[in-house]
């Protein structure tokens, strides 16, 4: 579970003290609690329905609103239903309190998985012609930019953009694994195959094993790069 989103709805009920709701001493909070057990039993099929049943059966705070639709997102991507992830998640941006540049990263993630990558660049972009760093406006660009940049273009098919991007990022960042394997793709698709080497190798001695895909060990193994 990701523990943000615990802490997101517990900091809006104590901020809002449930203002808004309609009738809050009655208001039936049973089913926003169950959601978050549900996300944190990666039980996705019951996020989604205690989700519903939390919106339905309370007026809730714009605020609350939005973490509720941002879980149910989640719950989407993780049961591969990129579209309808797609809409909770841009419900939530819409019923945020203010511009979420992470938010907007992680909209563009789901656009991708969805297939519409044009879409998810433009919202990497919009954050980088805006000002919007992670931390908020002004704050600068750190590796989730960069990452998602590089990850759009990559679909895209724009290799040699999608390597600077990786590389920006990892000035920012140096030992953040999935970048350097993100970057040795692209560097495979230019031709640079010794850079791709490289990179997988930067990146075996990184990452946490236990997240190796069989995708992933079959790409390194086109260059001879072996999992421990």
């Amino acid at each position: 579970m990701n523990a943000r989103w615990s802490a997101l709805i517990a900091c809006s009920l104590l901020l809002t003290g449930c203002a808004g709701m309609q009738n809050p001493q009655r208001a039936n909070l049973a089913h926003c609690s169950n959601q978050l057990k549900a996300l944190k039993a990666e039980n996705y099929t019951l996020v989604l329905q205690e989700g519903d049943l939390c919106l339905q059966k309370n007026t809730l705070p714009a605020s609350l609103q939005s973490v509720i639709y941002a879980v149910q997102a989640e719950a989407h991507s993780n049961l591969n239903q990129f579209s309808q992830a797609v809409t909770a998640k841009e419900k939530s941006i819409q019923l945020a309190v203010k511009p979420d540049p992470r938010a907007n990263l992680d909209l563009s993630a789901m656009y991708r998985e969805a297939g519409n990558p044009r879409k998810a660049l433009e919202l990497v972009q919009y954050n980088l012609d805006n000002g919007l760093g992670e931390a908020g406006k002004g704050s600068g660009f750190h590796m989730p930019t960069y990452y998602h940049l590089g990850l759009a273009l990559t679909d895209l098919g724009q290799y040699r953009e999608a390597a600077e991007a990786f590389s920006a990022g990892l000035e920012r960042q140096p030992d953040y694994a999935w970048a350097y394997y993100t970057r040795g793709v692209a560097y495979d698709h230019l031709g640079a195959k010794d850079d791709a080497k490289s990179d997988f190798k930067k990146f075996l001695a990184l990452v946490d094993k236990k997240y190796l895909l069989e995708k992933h060990k079959a790409k390194l193994a086109e260059l001879g790069v072996s999992v421990p």
